[in-house]
């Protein structure tokens, strides 16, 4: 026999759920979390992890630019390189992504058609700026600048 389940949501406060760990238990736990050497070992882990996430990143952008002309397979890609750039070390690919990714929602959202000309000026500024050696924050910012400044034009006139 199977019970039905209620339709109705039950609310439980904070305090009633059972708690994990004693509140001395739970204040050493935060004074750990919150100590310089955990800090060091969090940053150390990081640290390991950006070249794969690099080399990751380079894979999307790669598929980002076999994308042409699949605007869906463009907004995927360039929502996972705004997501993990940063992390990544690639500040200037991040910042170009997420210009393109607000411009592709923003559209989306006042039902207008994409400028293909936007979007491949983007993709083209994303794969540069990923593949550089180094991320030249003083160009990447010129670039990102006037993308966005684009962008901006673009929704205005659309919005009108």
């Amino acid at each position: 026999m199977t019970k039905k389940a209620s339709s109705e949501a039950h609310f439980i406060a904070p305090d009633a759920y059972p708690q994990l760990m004693s509140s001395r238990a739970a204040a050493q736990a935060m004074k750990v979390l919150r100590s310089a050497e955990t800090e060091v070992k969090a940053q150390v882990a990081m640290e390991a992890h950006v070249p794969p996430m690099r080399a990751a990143i380079l894979q999307y952008v790669d598929e980002l630019e076999h994308a042409a002309g699949d605007m869906l397979m463009v907004f995927e890609k360039v929502h996972e390189i705004r997501g993990f750039a940063e992390t990544a070390g690639l500040i200037t690919t991040g910042r170009i992504a997420d210009i393109l990714c607000r411009y592709m929602d923003d559209m989306y959202r006042i039902k207008k058609p994409l400028d293909t000309m936007i979007v491949t000026l983007h993709v083209s500024a994303i794969a540069r700026a990923a593949r550089a050696e180094d991320d030249d924050l003083k160009m990447g910012e010129v670039v990102a600048g006037e993308l966005a400044a684009l962008v901006a034009q673009r929704l205005a006139d659309a919005s009108r």
